[in-house]
């Protein structure tokens, strides 16, 4: 017998996902990192994704921009904390083709440009396999 989710299930997983990364009093963060270095921080508003439908979790506020970022190098995974700074969900970043959670043409970031996340929806199959579309402007 296989195993499947109802979209309403679905939402209530997600809604609960967006709940924990709200918890807290400080801001909610998404960082991408080269292993373990950071290079780009996009702070989260303070409720970090609308309400669920179905299956699908989307950011509030993108754009989102990165300012300051002191440190070059290759983007290759990011991690999403609560405002308490807990690890809520991390993943990998990687090249077209490269089969990395999200794939973006182009890896590279630049000290001291801005950097910008311009959309992250989180999925829930009806499987219950998680998903993620991203999409992120490095420069």
């Amino acid at each position: 017998m296989t195993l499947a989710l109802g979209n309403d299930a679905a939402a209530a997983l997600l809604d609960g996902f967006d709940a924990f990364v709200n918890t807290g009093s400080s801001t909610a963060n998404l960082t991408v990192y080269q292993t373990n270095t950071a290079l780009a921080v996009f702070p989260l508003s303070a409720t970090a994704f609308g309400s669920a439908v179905a299956g699908s979790l989307v950011l509030a506020s993108v754009p989102i921009s990165s300012t300051g970022t002191e440190v070059a190098g290759t983007a290759n995974r990011f991690v999403i904390t609560s405002r308490d700074g807990d690890p809520c969900l991390s993943g990998t970043i990687g090249g077209l083709g490269s089969g990395a959670d999200i794939e973006t043409p182009h890896l590279t970031v630049t000290a001291a440009a801005t950097q910008t996340l311009n959309a992250f929806i989180l999925l829930v199959g009806s499987d219950g396999a998680l998903g993620v579309v991203g999409s992120f402007t490095f420069v």
